[in-house]
């Protein structure tokens, strides 16, 4: 599991240091390495451990070719989708197509999202945070404790 708020920077060649905590969260589970993506909601991008990209692979190898919804989806986001190793020193190469999606500059942020990362420009980031929402749209978390 993913949770927490790191900045971090990027530079010119798209690389920036996956948060240690996250790392570590990947050693725990054995996963080698990590997809990137374009995220459906926000200018981010979405990046999911390799089992988890692999149970949304299964999904897609299921729907038909002939359903709309699923093939758009499939043509604006999954097929946006590399898979990176980590180098050395923690960091990832965060592809240029994906860089300019997201609208990144130097300083970025990771968040976790539970069973998935988040990697937002800061400044989005920032907007997307002191953004309200509507009282309709809250979930609420603690009412199946």
């Amino acid at each position: 599991m993913f949770f927490g708020t790191f900045n971090h920077a990027i530079d010119a060649k798209g690389r920036t240091s996956l948060p240690v905590k996250f790392r570590e969260a990947l050693a725990a589970a054995g996963e080698p390495r990590i997809v990137l993506m374009q995220y459906p909601h926000w200018r981010s991008i979405l990046a999911l451990p390799q089992s988890v990209w692999n149970e949304l692979v299964k999904k897609v190898m299921e729907a038909s070719p002939l359903d709309a919804r699923w093939q758009r989806s499939v043509l604006k986001f999954v097929s946006s989708a590399h898979e990176v190793d980590l180098d050395v020193h923690g960091r990832v190469l965060v592809p240029p197509a994906l860089r300019e999606w997201a609208e990144l500059s130097k300083d970025v942020v990771w968040v976790g999202m539970g069973r998935t990362m988040q990697l937002f420009d800061k400044a989005r980031y920032e907007a997307e945070s002191a953004a309200d929402i509507p009282a309709d749209q809250v979930v609420d978390f603690f009412s199946k404790i």
